[in-house]
């Protein structure tokens, strides 16, 4: 019985000295004791934590007690109702979180694994790919491979890297090539970017300024897209080639909801070719910007885990998809 209590998972034990995860060998947590410690930090009581890991709450209060028994500290102070961790139970929480997280990851990822075998594919893509192109190309692939489930994330850039790493996804579509090292982007197709503003104020900024229309804009406010998306550096040169040195105007996150303010008189934006390919030209006008270069449409998915054989087939059909979207564009 003794064995059993001073007992380690010699496989998966935490040991980063100084903390308190460290110290005499045999005074360590092995993971599923770092799980409910986690679960009982995380909800404040025992039956809680039960609840979040589909545990009872005795084997939780036994668990801890264990814990605390091979530790040589308290974890927790009892009182009526009340579960307060003690300082040393706080410290140990802080450190030990980021391998809880990347238990979390582990277990998706071995979720995902299993699901990947059963004849679906996942796939993200940037807000602007999935409103505009994603509805022709999940209709093709439907009467092509009726079978074959698939999922659709729209994400942001930032938000792939999790999602590609963990195999939430087995491939994503964006802008541009990705920062992430460990990730790897292959070019679909290039395109021309756009500037998109109202019908209206471009046919005054042509009667205004026939040599050259679009320094009609400089001042008009700028709709431009927030954080790190890939458009922003586009939308910013365009911005210094008017002469606006520091660009104003309004900050959004998507281009969906930058159209919709420049439709309706509020300034102007950039758009890439699958977006200017939507637009009504009854109320709106694209403009290609032939000075700048183009924006490559790209698939990324994580380096050692490439797409399997159905993500495969639909990547097969892009590239002539894509082209035929901007042969009937602007």
């Amino acid at each position: 019985m003794h064995n059993v209590t001073r007992g380690v998972n010699k496989t998966h034990t935490l040991s980063h000295s100084p903390s308190p995860l460290a110290g005499h060998p045999h005074r360590t947590m092995n993971l599923r004791q770092l799980e409910v410690f986690q679960a009982v930090m995380q909800t404040g009581n025992m039956s809680a934590a039960a609840r979040l890991i589909c545990i009872t709450p005795s084997a939780v209060s036994k668990t801890i007690a264990h814990t605390e028994l091979q530790l040589g500290y308290k974890l927790f102070t009892r009182g009526k109702g009340t579960l307060a961790p003690t300082p040393e139970a706080r410290v140990l929480f802080e450190e030990s979180a980021l391998i809880h997280q990347k238990l979390d990851g582990l277990k998706r990822m071995a979720l995902n694994l299993r699901q990947a075998a059963d004849g679906q594919v996942r796939l993200a893509a940037i807000p602007s790919i999935s409103h505009e192109f994603l509805p022709l190309l999940l209709e093709r692939h439907m009467a092509r491979h009726p079978r074959v489930r698939v999922e659709v994330r729209t994400l942001h850039q930032d938000q792939m890297v999790q999602a590609l790493l963990t195999r939430g996804v087995d491939f994503a579509l964006g802008f541009y090539e990705h920062p992430h090292p460990l990730l790897t982007s292959t070019t679909l197709v290039s395109g021309p970017l756009y500037l998109a503003v109202t019908r209206e104020i471009w046919q005054r900024a042509v009667k205004a300024r026939r040599q050259n229309p679009m320094s009609f804009l400089a001042s008009m406010p700028l709709i431009r897209l927030v954080g790190e998306d890939p458009m922003c550096e586009s939308i910013d040169a365009l911005a210094r080639h008017l002469g606006l040195s520091a660009p104003a105007g309004l900050q959004v996150q998507t281009s969906r909801l930058a159209l919709e303010l420049v439709r309706r008189g509020m300034g102007w934006t950039v758009v890439d070719f699958l977006t200017a390919s939507n637009l009504d030209p009854a109320s709106l006008t694209a403009v290609p910007l032939h000075e700048f270069a183009h924006a490559p449409l790209q698939m990324y998915f994580a380096t050692s885990t490439p797409p399997g054989q159905d993500a495969l087939r639909m990547l097969e059909m892009l590239p002539d998809l894509l082209h035929g979207v901007m042969a009937t564009g602007h």
